[in-house]
């Protein structure tokens, strides 16, 4: 095996971590017959013990086909170092797919984007904006290069993924500042609020999903006020006709209606979201481009 035999370790690689051929091919930018072929011609170079359990649906990786897997990957780590080494970082070119978590777009994109997009000239940048969830399972697939996630802690450490942490973002539970009793400080349980109405945004946000699972353990109902998209349009509404809602810290401190709300002290509910940039674990020819990024969003945080 030499390196006329990359481009199907990359395949095996791929079709491993993503679970689905389509995928993979998707990922590697081929199509689905190409894909398949040379699964195949990686497997018949390996030898007839096989690497993927096909009597289920979908096709798993056996312990042999695990044992390769980790093999793989550091050959395309080595060969990812080894480029790296090999050329200027001013001639890495092509497009750059990268995804963003709703919320994060106006304190990360500007600078740090600029700055990448004036130190690498020759990279064409693709921006996205989703659901950290989304983001996650794009970055697996390969349909994004990278992607800066705002994850709540059931999403760290997922799957065949590089996670670097960028920072913390505190979620505040927010009230309209003549709401409650504001002549002293005081905390709140969440059952002191459950008459309240919550301003939240749609199904797929990561800390409204902390938020239902938080009140299912402790067997508490919630009133939805209404699903709105957009913690701006929420802290809005909240200003003018009371409720609760959810909101980074960073973007409460930032908003137009601060002196119009308040933060409450909720002692069973403090929820923390990590900021980190998500990638394949597998350095690729982005890699180098990928770590100016992080310094950048640190330099911005």
């Amino acid at each position: 095996m030499g390196p006329r035999n990359l481009p199907e370790i990359e395949a095996f690689v791929a079709v491993a971590e993503t679970g689905s051929v389509n995928r993979a091919a998707t990922r590697l930018n081929l199509t689905q017959p190409a894909t398949t072929r040379r699964i195949q011609n990686f497997e018949t170079s390996i030898g007839p013990t096989p690497l993927f359990d096909r009597t289920v649906k979908p096709a798993v990786l056996t312990a042999f086909g695990a044992h390769v897997l980790e093999h793989c990957r550091r050959v395309l780590t080595a060969v990812a170092e080894l480029e790296a080494c090999a050329g200027p970082t001013a001639d890495v070119s092509g497009v750059l797919k990268a995804g963003i978590a709703f919320g994060l777009e106006e304190t990360l994109l500007s600078s740090p984007f600029n700055m990448l997009r004036r130190t690498y000239g020759r990279i064409k940048l693709e921006v996205t904006s989703d659901w950290s969830r989304k983001l996650i399972e794009d970055v697996q697939t390969g349909a994004l290069d990278c992607a800066i996630g705002l994850l709540i802690p059931s999403q760290i450490h997922s799957p065949h993924l590089l996670q670097t942490p960028i920072g913390t973002e505190r979620i505040l539970v927010v009230t309209k500042a003549d709401q409650f009793d504001s002549a002293h400080e005081r905390s709140y349980h969440l059952s002191d609020l459950s008459h309240q109405p919550w301003f939240l945004n749609p199904a797929g946000c990561g800390c409204r999903a902390a938020l239902l699972s938080t009140l299912d353990r402790l067997e508490l109902p919630i009133q939805i006020a209404a699903e709105v998209f957009g913690e701006d349009l929420q802290l809005s509404l909240l200003a003018q006709s009371g409720g609760l809602a959810l909101t980074p810290q960073r973007q409460f401190e930032n908003s137009p209606y601060r002196e119009a709300l308040r933060v409450l002290d909720v002692m069973d509910f403090d929820l923390h979201a990590t900021i980190s940039l998500m990638r394949a674990p597998i350095p690729g020819r982005f890699n180098t481009v990928l770590n100016f990024m992080i310094e950048e969003l640190q330099s911005a945080l």
